[in-house]
């Protein structure tokens, strides 16, 4: 069997044991990309060194649960992370997103071996990255890339798009639909013949997330790295997804914190009593959000405690996520908005940044639909579309 080859600073990345160290490390990372992340806008260029420092750190293990040698952090400091790198850069923040989406799906596979293998490589520093997305009508459940087995490995081939961060990863996790019609993800080692990753992501805002497309030509991966889904219950399918958002959450109320920082800095004596109400209104407001996004990471934790997830949970866990995601997706952009309008000529290209990076992050999801999900369900009892299939699921799913 073909072996995969892991290329990272394994060697250097830190072991976090518990919370504290997690946030320690997510404020030293942050003073970094503070200063790299200007450049990484300006130029475009892929943010190898940064995102190499993001593996150095430990924090892209800090959720792998302690058995398998993390710190099983809970879902409330993880969100604290994000925002605290979001303060610093929300596009370089944005890159890790869904290696930690990655990392929960792997929890939910048998221990076989192969989870075992992937959380050790993790620990070692590994990202991975994303390549899930396509261009096109098609249902987000049985993706057009393919997969077909080959002796001991399998072969895919099909084209992705949106794939944060897959150019520097170490791992990419692709989707792929197999003819049998069971849909799996194969976790394609950097490298590998045939995949090819496009740095043609051109946006005005978020440019470091580098979130290109990728081509699979062909490309060959040994067994054990392919996981198949078929069977998988349904709300721990939907469980997983929304536990996986919230991080996004914290993106925003991360911008619209650095925001507030930035504006009391940057001429707080001068800008008047206009400048104070809002200050103290935009406080209220993080603080609100902080509040739904603590609830529904307490909801996630419980449904991890139990060890495994009704139909039930799983909606109520999407929507406090979305109830989170609503306010956050509107308090970035405005804080970052309100910023550049209480500066105004003096704001110049070292804040227009942050409108952008909010601005288009939010856009990836759109939040009037958010609302009207929300509202939907407590008006009418509705789940939301993404969640509905949730009624025909079984009454108790392993996670």
């Amino acid at each position: 069997m073909s072996q995969p080859h892991l290329n990272v600073p394994g060697a250097r990345a830190a072991v976090l044991t518990d919370d504290a160290a997690a946030v320690k490390a997510a404020h030293a990372l942050a003073a970094r990309w503070r200063e790299a992340g200007p450049r990484r806008d300006a130029d475009r260029a892929v943010p190898v060194d940064e995102l190499a420092w993001l593996s150095e750190s430990g924090l892209l293990a800090m959720t792998v649960r302690p058995r398998y040698g993390g710190a099983g952090v809970p879902t409330a400091t993880l969100a604290r992370v994000f925002a605290i790198l979001s303060a610093a850069d929300t596009a370089l923040a944005q890159v890790p997103q869904n290696h930690f989406g990655a990392v929960y799906g792997l929890e939910a596979e048998p221990d076989d071996g192969r989870k075992e293998f992937l959380f050790a490589e993790v620990l070692r520093g590994a990202r991975f990255g994303n390549a899930g997305a396509e261009r096109g009508r098609h249902s987000r459940r049985q993706p057009t890339t393919t997969i077909v087995a080959d002796g001991d490995d399998y072969v895919l081939n099909g084209e992705k798009a949106y794939c944060t961060g897959a150019l520097t990863a170490d791992y990419v996790p692709v989707s792929a639909s197999h003819p049998d019609g069971w849909v799996g993800t194969a976790f394609v080692p950097r490298g590998t013949p045939g995949l090819v990753l496009s740095e043609d992501w051109d946006a005005f805002g978020q440019r470091a997330t580098i979130s290109g497309s990728a081509t699979l030509t062909d490309v060959r991966v040994p067994a054990r790295l392919v996981f198949n889904h078929a069977g998988r219950p349904r709300a721990a399918t939907a469980f997983r997804y929304s536990r996986s958002q919230l991080t996004h959450a914290a993106l925003q109320v991360g911008a619209a914190e650095e925001a507030l920082a930035l504006a009391e800095r940057a001429d707080a004596g001068r800008l008047g009593g206009r400048f104070a109400a809002w200050r103290d209104d935009l406080i209220v407001e993080i603080a609100a959000t902080w509040a739904l996004i603590d609830r529904a990471a307490d909801l996630i934790d419980e449904v991890v405690a139990v060890g495994s997830v009704t139909g039930d949970a799983a909606l109520a866990v999407g929507i406090a996520v979305d109830e989170a995601k609503v306010l956050a997706y509107e308090l970035g952009p405005a804080a970052t908005d309100a910023l550049a309008g209480f500066l105004g000529d003096r704001a110049g290209p070292r804040f227009d940044r942050y409108w952008r990076n909010a601005r288009t992050h939010a856009l990836h999801d759109p939040v009037r639909w958010r609302r009207h999900y929300v509202g939907d369900h407590y008006l009418n009892g509705n789940p939301p579309p993404f969640l509905s299939w949730l009624l025909t699921a079984a009454s108790d799913a392993p996670l």
